[in-house]
């Protein structure tokens, strides 16, 4: 799709708005991958932090969700399933040999696409499961469905599973038939499979941030996009209303909305693809604008949330009903700079400009001489490291470790991101390293890849001794780097 683009001011919002709304998120620590702002069917703002381009494909979790539910949708039109059919009628092969559980029988698809399931965690996540799909039916269930509100990616799973089931196709194919590829949506966009090769429904998109504005657009448009239905309009229109109510399970502002199928309602009357770490693509109606984001919050307790606040404050409550911009005020205290006029041409500039974030803090200290090019002899530990070494210049600095798989290097910059392939998994990073303290030197490794996440290696150093902690913020990988021990110079 031949997205249109204008300059900020064409649709009544400032530049400086659009920079403020990005320096503000800069100045919290939130790392933007991506942002886009469309206004009245137009991009406004378009930019991507280096190394992600317009291209990237980038990891959007649980946003694969609201995919999901659109394909469930156009099977019932298509006559192979009902909202109030029972899920197990489907999975019989998946079932205990003694039967379904009364709860998990009673469970109809409905259920499932607003999270009134049986189950109040994500069954696939518990110990030594290798079918997902199976372990949704084999888990006791602990609640009658159709009642409480409960999160579940492994009931989006196995819709995931009955789309593949009845189509005969991948999910993402059967959606790229039905209108997808038509769209323009990326040919090299998919979905990652669970270990019996099964889409991962719950969380396994792996798209550019244009297509997921696509798909917003089309739910704006109730399913329709230049003069074709692409989705089923009475569907798309009941997805988008409230069924269920997650106050009490959820704990942030915009996630005690509301919930429709896989598809949340925010504040301001808008409503939202979510995934985790700041996958966002969230519309609201009353002012026809679209904010898309991708990031990595994890680990930053509320980061989503200052994402949704810095739009509302920065953006979205200065536009006016009327064309006429109004006068720039000053109400930012987070920047005294901040009701400076920018012109169109300074914010490209500044988009053109954006980076992958770097961790904050000093970038020399009076240690480094003493620790740089030092081997140090770790005690025994969980991580199985048995030795580490950090050699440092001015700028940048490699860490160097020996575990069970042998010898590996990470390289690091100050003030900057360094980039490779982290040792044994064969994922793309961006590694930044700050002094917090005299003593304290932390590196953050930023996991760019269809692994998303963050790495902390954070030494403390005293005498001829260095503590070592590892702490990993990603879902699924990095388990043997996280922990703490000591080590002795050589």
């Amino acid at each position: 799709m031949n997205f249109s683009t204008t300059t900020p001011s064409d649709v009544g919002i400032e530049p400086q708005w659009l920079m403020n709304f990005l320096k503000r998120l800069d100045y919290q620590q939130i790392p933007l991958h991506s942002a886009i702002i469309m206004k009245n069917n137009q991009i406004c703002m378009e930019t991507y932090y280096a190394p992600y381009t317009k291209e990237s494909l980038h990891r959007m979790f649980s946003i694969t969700k609201t995919f999901v539910a659109m394909a469930i949708g156009l099977l019932c039109e298509e006559g192979k399933l009902k909202f109030d059919d029972h899920i197990v009628d489907y999975f019989q092969e998946k079932l205990p040999k003694d039967g379904a559980y009364p709860y998990t029988a009673m469970l109809t698809i409905k259920d499932m696409l607003i999270m009134r399931t049986c189950h109040n965690e994500t069954t696939f996540k518990a110990k030594g499961v290798t079918d997902w799909v199976g372990s949704f039916f084999t888990t006791l269930p602990n609640h009658m469905p159709g009642t409480n509100f409960s999160y579940d990616t492994g009931s989006t799973h196995v819709l995931g599973a009955l789309v593949e089931k009845l189509s005969g196709m991948k999910i993402l194919d059967y959606l790229r038939s039905k209108g997808l590829d038509e769209l323009g949506f990326s040919k090299d966009a998919y979905i990652l499979t669970d270990p019996n090769g099964v889409s991962m429904g719950g969380s396994g998109m792996c798209a550019t941030s244009r297509d997921i504005l696509l798909m917003m657009m089309l739910l704006v448009n109730d399913g329709a996009l230049n003069g074709k239905q692409y989705l089923p309009k009475d569907f798309v229109r009941e997805a988008k209303q409230k069924h269920s109510d997650p106050f009490v399970k959820q704990a942030t502002l915009e996630e005690i909305q509301g919930y429709g199928y896989q598809l949340w309602q925010t504040t301001h009357n808008g409503y939202v693809m979510f995934g985790m770490g700041g996958q966002l693509a969230l519309y609201v109606p009353e002012k026809d604008i679209y904010m898309i984001t991708t990031a990595d919050t994890q680990g930053r307790q509320g980061g989503v949330q200052l994402i949704y606040d810095a739009f509302w404050e920065e953006i979205y409550t200065k536009i006016q009903e009327h064309s006429v911009l109004p006068e720039s005020n000053n109400s930012c205290a987070w920047d005294f700079n901040s009701n400076q006029p920018v012109s169109d041409k300074e914010l490209n500039d500044f988009l053109n400009t954006r980076k992958l974030y770097t961790i904050t803090g000093n970038y020399h200290s009076s240690m480094t001489e003493k620790i740089s090019g030092i081997t140090y002899i770790c005690d025994d530990n969980n991580c199985g490291v048995t030795d580490i070494c950090v050699d440092i210049t001015k700028t940048n600095g490699t860490f160097n470790y020996t575990n069970k798989t042998g010898k590996h290097t990470i390289n690091f910059e100050f003030g900057n991101n360094a980039y490779g392939i982290f040792p044994d998994y064969n994922l793309q990073y961006a590694a930044s390293a700050a002094w917090r303290l005299d003593d304290f030197l932390v590196i953050k490794i930023q996991i760019n890849d269809y692994a998303v996440g963050n790495l902390y290696i954070a030494l403390t150093f005293k005498e001829n001794h260095v503590t070592v902690m590892f702490k990993k913020v990603e879902e699924t990988f990095f388990l043997e780097y996280d922990g703490v021990f000591s080590a002795h110079a050589q």
